[in-house]
């Protein structure tokens, strides 16, 4: 079982990947086994940068040495690769985005960059290749911005130690994941180039960005991977970059003119996307592995791109997969999508044919949400299928998604109507006990339907999951429907209708209990969701 889960997750990676998983792997090895630590101690002279306005992101540092991320507070222990709060916690501490907080003095952000120099080298994560990239661009923006509050000293001691990590960066991009890390890795490169002008450093950037933002970004302005969180997160640095590039010289560097070009149309791709996605109240969908929180919100992302002068349309909803009807009663998201790029699935669900649904601006139906990252039971469910608003066969997940960021065996998607009243939606992720799962919704003006078949063998058990917002209340349970507060689920073709308590996240480490309708079948279910309150 073991050998086959392997396989079929490795079966999906591309060459490169392949390589350079084993590459560094040896380098690694090789480094432990020769004791070297790496120098920083190459030194480059960086240039201030006149970047326009940076939005104000989420305080995390409250002072005291306190720090706030994920929703859990933590006082600073003096070790920056401190795993007691979760891995993510500590990767988050070596960003080091909260010396762009508003309130931090430059005094203050130089002493927390000396403290994290000082103490680099009990710092297993220091040199990690995400890490360096998003503090180097952190780094970099601090220093531009306090530029003349800084002494000659702090100015050459805070080069010295970025110029030598953007070194190792430039080795250890990483290849052996691509999808947004990859990605994040060119941009740090490209800020890192322009910073210390720095021609080597610009290759290298031009190129990863100029082929990632091309595959990555697909033709109706998604984000690969499929989260929305992500795809905010990706296209604030990707605004950060055109903020980079904006007042630079056309001659600084070859193709720099068509390097700012690209990067405006696809800011311009991603937030037209961005539009046609968000629901009534302006939030971003909670699809794969997505939270609250963490990414700026459209409205911030918006006023940002409208300072740096970049304008946008509004995106046919396509190759992405999912799909947003708006009526004057509810508004619904469709996902018919493939689980996201096959190469890097570390962020998909088995979700496939899940969908959510608001009435009257108010949650009806969510996806249980992303809490953690931290391998383990809680993270195994929400990346389940049962999980999510969609069909269970035999208990078993549509896709086989395992360990934090894994999946082997995967559903193919297929669109089989594309609306604008009906969409229909088959995936074969059952198709090892000899089934497709085939979905249509039905988008009624004044009702949802969803008719569920299971095509090919028959008799095998099925459960729909129906997963209600905390703030729903169950008013009555009958034979044949479940009556809420806010609408009617009438249920035709069924065995059972059962009530059930589970948890559901918005945020990092946050739970909720709500109530989940699981609805049991055999061959076929019709729901119609109704009476919208």
């Amino acid at each position: 079982m073991k050998l086959s889960r392997y396989y079929h997750t490795l079966r999906y990676l591309k060459a490169e990947q392949i390589c350079f998983q084993f590459y560094y792997k040896v380098c690694a090895k090789l480094r432990q086994l020769i004791v070297r630590r790496n120098r920083y101690a190459s030194y480059k002279a960086g240039n201030c940068i006149a970047f326009l306005p940076f939005p104000e992101k989420y305080i995390t540092y409250r002072g005291d040495n306190v720090f706030d991320f994920l929703n859990i507070s933590h006082s600073f222990s003096g070790k920056w690769d401190d795993r007691s709060m979760g891995d993510l916690w500590r990767y988050n501490l070596n960003y080091m985005d909260f010396i762009l907080q508003p309130a931090m003095s430059a005094a203050t952000g130089v002493e927390w960059i000396e403290r994290f120099i000082a103490s680099v080298h009990d710092n297993r994560i220091a040199d990690d290749p995400y890490p360096i990239s998003l503090r180097g661009i952190n780094w970099i923006k601090f220093v531009s911005m306090h530029w003349d509050k800084l002494s000659q000293t702090q100015h050459r001691n805070i080069d010295t130690f970025l110029y030598s990590q953007y070194r190792i960066l430039s080795t250890r991009t990483e290849r052996h994941l691509l999808a947004n890390h990859y990605l994040e890795n060119g941009f740090s490169l490209l800020f890192a180039a322009v910073y210390f002008q720095d021609k080597v450093f610009w290759q290298k950037a031009k190129r990863i960005v100029e082929k990632q933002l091309k595959e990555q970004i697909l033709n109706d302005g998604a984000h690969y991977e499929l989260s929305p969180m992500y795809h905010c997160i990706i296209l604030e640095r990707l605004l950060d970059c055109y903020n980079l590039l904006h007042n630079a010289d056309d001659c600084l560097f070859e193709g720099l003119l068509g390097v700012r070009t690209l990067l405006r149309e696809k800011a311009s791709a991603m937030l037209a996307w961005l539009d046609a996605i968000v629901t009534k109240d302006d939030s971003i969908p909670l699809l794969n592995d997505s939270a609250n929180g963490v990414a700026l919100s459209p409205a911030k992302l918006r006023e940002y791109a409208v300072r740096l002068g970049i304008e946008w349309g509004r995106s046919i909803l396509g190759e992405s997969g999912y799909r947003h009807i708006v009526h004057s009663h509810y508004e619904a998201v469709l996902d018919m999508a493939q689980l996201g790029v096959s190469y890097n699935l570390g962020h998909a669900h088995a979700d496939s044919s899940t969908f959510l649904l608001w009435v009257s601006g108010r949650e009806l139906l969510v996806d249980t949400g992303t809490s953690t990252y931290n391998a383990g039971v809680r993270r195994d469910y929400e990346r389940s299928t049962c999980a999510h608003n969609a069909v269970v066969v035999n208990k078993k997940n549509s896709s086989q998604v395992w360990g934090a960021f894994r999946c082997a065996q995967r559903a193919q998607a297929v669109i089989k109507e594309d609306g604008p009243v009906i969409f229909a939606v088959e995936h074969n992720g059952y198709s090892a006990d000899g089934l497709r799962c085939c979905r249509r919704f039905v988008c009624n003006k004044t009702s949802f339907e969803i008719e569920d078949k299971l095509c090919g063998k028959i008799g095998y058990a099925a459960e729909a999951f129906f997963h209600l917002s905390p703030e729903v209340q169950v008013l009555r349970v009958d034979a044949d429907r479940v009556v809420t507060d806010r609408a009617v689920f009438i249920f035709e073709g069924h065995k059972s209708i059962t009530l059930t308590k589970k948890h559901v996240s918005y945020e990092y480490n946050i739970l909720q209990p709500a109530d989940c309708i699981q609805v049991s079948f055999s061959d076929a279910l019709h729901t119609i969701i109704e009476n919208f309150c």
